[in-house]
């Protein structure tokens, strides 16, 4: 029987990563594979509609196991541990139009862009589905979030950063990127 005695707490939480990041290119292609069956009209009705509900039904199920992987992971997420960041991209157009323009979790250099679904509904949980004062309410948890990682790292603040771009041509908007330890996502449970 061989025995790897090489292995460390950080070691799993990187093989933990890289099935993550496994999960988020099966679902991935499962919804490339439902675009490019709604565009293909050579297809039978008949097949297209079971295929899509096979697949369907399978990425729900996808995107389910990946959330509970990924709240496990967070969850023995400890001190000695490689650094797990989580970063949103959110898009303000005037007042009408707000979104999560994708979300990507870190593992000190490496990333994982998460599925838009589940990063939709991460960002807008975290700061509210409404588009009305959106870059306030983005700044001011920011700032909450920022004083709790203050306390709890000692004054390491290496990991929080906040990036407010505003542009007034051709129309207004915002771009806002807000970067935080990913442990936040506890916080706010999610379900698909």
């Amino acid at each position: 029987m061989a025995v790897n005695i090489g292995r460390s707490a950080g070691s799993t939480l990187r093989e933990q990563f890289l099935a993550l990041k496994v999960m988020t290119g099966n679902i991935r292609s499962q919804e490339q594979f439902l675009m490019m069956v709604e565009r293909e009209h050579i297809i039978p009705d008949m097949a297209r509609r079971l295929s899509k509900e096979a697949i369907s039904d399978d990425l729900i199920s996808n995107k389910r196991v990946f959330l509970d992987f990924l709240y496990n992971m967070l969850a023995r997420t400890g001190p000695n541990e490689p650094v797990l960041d989580i970063e949103f991209h959110y898009i303000i157009i005037e007042k009408g139009f707000f979104e999560v323009d994708k979300s990507v979790l870190w593992m000190e250099e490496n990333e994982i862009a998460i599925p838009f679904e589940i990063g939709d509904k991460f960002g807008k949980t975290i700061v509210g589905e409404e588009a009305v004062d959106a870059v306030k309410k983005i700044t001011a948890f920011y700032k909450a979030a920022e004083t709790r990682f203050d306390r709890e790292h000692f004054g390491n603040l290496d990991r929080c950063s906040l990036l407010v771009l505003e542009e007034h041509f051709p129309q207004s908007s915002w771009h806002i990127r807000m970067r935080l330890p990913a442990k936040i996502l506890n916080d706010y449970p999610i379900s698909i």
